[in-house]
């Protein structure tokens, strides 16, 4: 039974909830799929790479002119929020790039399980899976970064209207999200509109990190769906229809009458296998292709993520442990969010390396043996590409999963312990 859809992928749910939040700053370019954007949101996103860079120089500055202010967990503060701008800055160059539109494009029109339902049930059922579990974990995304954002921009707000309104503290210095400064440019100057700005900072910034990692990570979830499609279609693979008798002694050379009934494919049923195992190939080279093309593209930007990793952890459960409770509920939200950011990147990468170790052992499921010695020579072509792991790899050195999470999170702890001496 054949199932078919004629609804865009675009239609679904979480691409519509990810088009209302990132298109502003461009992680998810709308007019590539005939969408009209305005010229402001244009300008916002030819620009954002050089304003936020102009921001982190701001930041810079502040620490200069005030080094000697700084407390410890305050320079520490300065520290992660110029890492999250630098970040921020890098991250704002891919939207832009042609690479980037070409590979959404392929994900949505080509690559996306929706456009594979109607060849047969297994597709139309994993495609339902997919897209239940890209739902799910985008709304949680979502809602957690978001969270994360207003807390951290939320607390600073809430100290200041405490002290100045309600306490009437005397002498109290209001507080920032984020402080920067420019010669003969000061920021606290300008209280309110300063603590709107830095809101808008940090939605692009969270838009930055974690939204264009929301849609790598939704693009991993249907690469991993084909293939179990392909294992699925390599396991369940057809078989001969009759079964065919083999007199011993023709085949020995010897005058023997015993004979041996084995399954074999007929002429018809050759030309559908060697049909089926183009197919297959077809399949895996897609999925290779695809593959090669997200990590060349995304390789640069899972590298500066690493080392935004190795140093910004450290320093997070250090505000976290160190700032008391205020600090806690400003910077838990964002600690999570980054531990989990590591966490899932690193994890769902391993599923897919994973789950391609498993199609050699599926295309051992082949009845090669009843096969002739064209589709034979086909399947032990296919097995033996089928051989290598599909991975993504950091600028083509370091491979993102599981073995270079747990070296990060090694070296971040050993930080932290050394960064708690210094802080006492």
């Amino acid at each position: 039974m054949l199932f078919t859809r004629t609804k865009s992928p675009l239609a679904l749910k979480y691409f519509k909830s990810i088009r209302t939040f990132m298109v502003a700053p461009g992680a998810w370019p709308a007019e590539i799929f005939g969408e009209k954007i305005s010229v402001l949101v244009i300008f916002h996103r030819a620009t954002l790479p050089y304003h936020t860079s102009l921001i982190v120089v701001g930041k810079f500055y502040y620490i200069w002119m005030h080094m000697d202010e700084l407390s410890f967990l305050d320079l520490g503060h300065m520290i992660i929020t110029a890492l999250l701008g630098t970040l921020t800055a890098v991250r704002s160059i891919l939207p832009p790039l042609q690479n980037y539109h070409m590979l959404l494009l392929k994900f949505i029109n080509v690559m996306h399980l929706m456009h594979s339902t109607n060849k047969g049930r297994y597709y139309n059922q994993m495609n339902d899976t997919v897209d239940k579990v890209c739902s799910y974990y985008t709304k949680f995304s979502l809602v957690i970064t978001f969270f994360s954002c207003l807390m951290f921009n939320f607390i600073p707000f809430y100290n200041n209207v405490t002290n100045v309104f309600i306490f009437k503290t005397e002498n109290y210095t209001l507080e920032f999200a984020l402080y920067y400064q420019y010669p003969g440019i000061d920021p606290s100057d300008y209280f309110t509109i300063t603590s709107i700005y830095n809101v808008y900072l940090s939605y692009n910034c969270a838009i930055m990190v974690f939204g264009l990692d929301l849609i790598l990570f939704l693009i991993i979830f249907q690469i991993i769906g084909h293939v179990y499609i392909l294992r699925y279609n390599l396991e369940n693979f057809r078989w001969p229809k009759n079964k065919v008798v083999f007199k011993l002694g023709d085949i020995l050379k010897y005058k023997m009458n015993e004979s041996i009934t084995s399954e074999m494919f007929d002429a018809e049923e050759n030309e559908e296998v060697r049909f089926k195992l183009a197919e297959c190939i077809e399949h895996h080279k897609e999925i290779i292709g695809f593959t090669d093309e997200l990590s060349a593209l995304f390789g640069p930007i899972l590298a500066c993520t690493y080392l935004f990793h190795l140093v910004g952890c450290s320093l997070l459960l250090l505000e976290c442990s160190e700032g008391g409770y205020g600090a806690m509920l400003r910077y838990g939200p964002l600690t999570l969010l980054i531990y989990g950011q590591l966490i899932q990147m690193s994890v769902i990468f391993e599923m897919l390396g994973s789950e391609t170790e498993k199609l050699p052992d599926s295309a051992y499921f082949l009845p090669w043996e009843c096969m002739d010695n064209s589709n034979r020579r086909t399947a032990c072509i296919m097995l033996h590409k089928m051989q290598y792991k599909i991975s993504l790899k950091a600028l083509g050195l370091a491979a993102v999963g599981v073995s270079t999470m747990t070296g990060i999170l090694k070296t971040t702890f050993s930080y932290y312990a050394f960064l708690q001496t210094m802080g006492d």
